[in-house]
């Protein structure tokens, strides 16, 4: 797989929505959603992954006003370590990528460590660093910005801005561009881009 050409692979694109910032410090879960992007780095926006998460805790309203999940919307909805197994059932073999990968694999892997079960999800490319390898010198890598910046528009909903899925779908197109201005240096494969943009790949164990 990772001397594939990027044209050639699957990625499955992700996003979480959270109770706070940290899940050591007892942050939950409470959406995660998915996308995927198929070979020709096409968006496949009929073959998607979204779930709602019982956190089994209250919703700080800070959290609440910028994805606007209350507790009515979880309550009896399936628990972190219920969805996260299909969510990896999902992925399959795929390579997974997430704006600012690292915050959302720490609460997958959080919910899952907590109730012993195996998390394995080695193939991770955080596409904050893509957009920098790929792009150099934006003013900002949110993805706010990127989505500004190149005028990413997918046909959702404006309510769902700040939900799971929204950003997964603007996350997924963000892949796109970024791995096609890569190989148009060159950057062809994860192992090129591994070798070259070292930070940009990331391999989880």
């Amino acid at each position: 797989m990772i001397n594939t050409p990027f044209t050639e692979l699957t990625f499955t694109v992700f996003d979480t929505e959270t109770t706070g910032m940290s899940p050591v410090k007892g942050a939950r879960l409470l959406e995660l959603a998915a996308v995927r992007v198929k070979p020709g780095l096409t968006i496949d926006l009929q073959d998607t992954f979204c779930e709602l998460i019982d956190p089994k805790s209250d919703i700080p309203y800070q959290a609440y006003a910028i994805h606007g999940i209350s507790k009515t919307m979880v309550c009896g909805k399936p628990e972190a370590h219920e969805v996260i197994p299909r969510f990896m059932d999902y992925c399959g073999g795929s390579i997974t990528a997430a704006h600012n990968a690292g915050f959302d694999y720490a609460f997958l892997k959080h919910h899952l460590e907590e109730k012993h079960l195996a998390f394995d999800m080695p193939k991770v490319i955080d596409t904050v660093k893509l957009a920098r390898a790929a792009h150099k010198g934006l003013r900002s890598y949110s993805l706010d910005n990127l989505i500004n910046h190149f005028e990413i528009h997918i046909p959702l909903p404006d309510s769902y801005r700040h939900r799971a899925l929204f950003d997964a779908a603007h996350t997924a197109l963000l892949l796109c561009i970024c791995l096609k201005q890569l190989i148009s240096q060159n950057i062809c494969t994860p192992a090129h881009l591994f070798t070259h943009n070292r930070q940009s790949f990331y391999i989880f164990r």
